[in-house]
């Protein structure tokens, strides 16, 4: 029992990782991205990602998908808040 206590966060980050891929479409992390395309790009992508969460909570219909919903709503939409925000400073 204790084995599977260890191993259970791991494989629960390893379902979150494969559920938020984003189909191989990887969000770049870096602190300033090259070019004014690929900001825009990753601004998309975070939009994207916000208006999907919005979606997802709007759908849940169970107390503890409802919690996910609305943490995952306010992660996606501080992340488009985020790089919005660096869009509009580098101009």
């Amino acid at each position: 029992m204790v084995f599977l206590l260890r191993k259970f966060p791991g494989t629960l980050l390893q379902r979150a990782s494969r559920w938020l891929d984003d189909d191989g479409e990887e969000l770049s992390l870096q602190t300033s991205p090259k070019t004014k395309e690929e900001l825009s790009r990753i601004v998309n992508a975070a939009k994207q990602e916000w208006l999907d969460a919005q979606s997802y909570f709007n759908n849940a219909t169970e107390p503890d998908l409802v919690d996910h919903a609305i943490l995952s709503l306010q992660a996606a939409e501080r992340k488009y808040m985020y790089w919005l925000k660096r869009m509009k400073n580098s101009q």
